[in-house]
């Protein structure tokens, strides 16, 4: 049988509470380093919405020349139509 003294165990205890505390502090330290500045995330959140912006302006001007060339073909139709009217 093993006896442990209290004087051991606080000895231990104190050395493992000293080892976790080293073992946040590291973590700690370790996530503020990857952690991007404020401005480099505000840099990269611009970036983003920039870039969706474009996007959507893309999309924008894609379905507006869908919309003008049905209107054409719209007019085309409505002029074949009258012409057939009139002929009757």
């Amino acid at each position: 049988m093993v006896f442990w003294s209290s004087a051991d165990v606080e000895r231990h205890v104190k050395e493992f509470m000293e080892a976790a505390r080293k073992l946040q502090l590291f973590f700690i330290s370790l996530h503020h380093k990857h952690q991007p500045s404020k401005q480099e995330a505000l840099t990269k959140e611009i970036e983003a919405l920039e870039s969706e912006l474009k996007e959507k302006n893309e999309l924008l001007e894609r379905q507006g020349k869908l919309l003008e060339r049905w209107r054409e073909l719209l007019i085309a139709q409505k002029a074949v139509q009258v012409d057939e009217l009139e002929k009757i």
